[in-house]
């Protein structure tokens, strides 16, 4: 008895095995037939279930190379540009001097006492006068863009001039230095002040006269 209940217990899970077995392949015939129809295949079918390959990776590492390139030609074009000197340095300071110093000027701002002006800005710089003062010696301009009036250029010349007619061969290089102003200087204000402006009694003049004087007087004519 007990041998006929195994048998017919084991008939059932047998059907019931078949049975699920049955239902799967019924599926998967489903799903293939349903491609076919859409126009896809049973390969189509295997894409689908298989996640198709990224190319994130490949696409990093080009990004990566791209931004490695970029970040060398960024640093080539600055390695391009000089780092600065003290020099450079110098001269930037020096010109927001003058720069500043302008415009004070053109806001009104008089000295109280001399160099004010000067010892102000350089102070909001950091610096001193005295410093301001060396830099742009040491470039010729021993005066801080100092505007010379008319008397100042006229006793400078007169005295450029006193210096020339003692030491003719003396060179205008040394002559400006002494003067402490620059050669273009000079050379635009010896288009505004002649020798004979200034020294109309010279002994250059003097002589210049008499010899006129001779010459009309052979002439039969007296200059008086």
């Amino acid at each position: 008895m007990e041998e006929f209940w195994i048998l017919i217990l084991f008939a059932f899970f047998t059907t019931n095995l078949l049975d699920k077995a049955e239902s799967v392949k019924l599926e998967l015939k489903t799903f293939d037939e349903f491609l076919e129809k859409a126009g896809g295949t049973k390969g189509e079918a295997e894409d689908l279930k298989t996640p198709p390959p990224t190319n994130f990776g490949q696409n990093f590492h080009q990004i990566d190379r791209q931004n490695t390139q970029i970040g060398q030609i960024e640093s080539n074009s600055t390695d391009q540009n000089p780092p600065l000197t003290e020099s450079d340095h110098k001269d930037e300071r020096k010109q927001k001097f003058d720069q500043m110093k302008a415009e004070l000027k053109r806001a009104g701002f008089k000295n109280s006492y001399k160099h004010e002006i000067d010892e102000t800005v350089a102070k909001e710089l950091g610096l001193s006068f005295g410093t301001i003062s060396n830099w742009k010696r040491k470039l010729g301009q021993s005066k801080l863009n100092h505007i010379y009036a008319h008397s100042e250029q006229k006793e400078l010349m007169k005295l450029y001039y006193e210096i020339k007619g003692q030491n003719p061969i003396i060179s205008d290089k040394k002559i400006v230095k002494r003067l402490k102003i620059g050669r273009s200087t000079l050379v635009r204000w010896k288009k505004l002040f002649k020798r004979q402006q200034l020294h109309p009694n010279s002994a250059m003049d003097i002589l210049w006269k008499r010899m006129l004087r001779q010459m009309f007087r052979k002439l039969g004519t007296r200059i008086q």
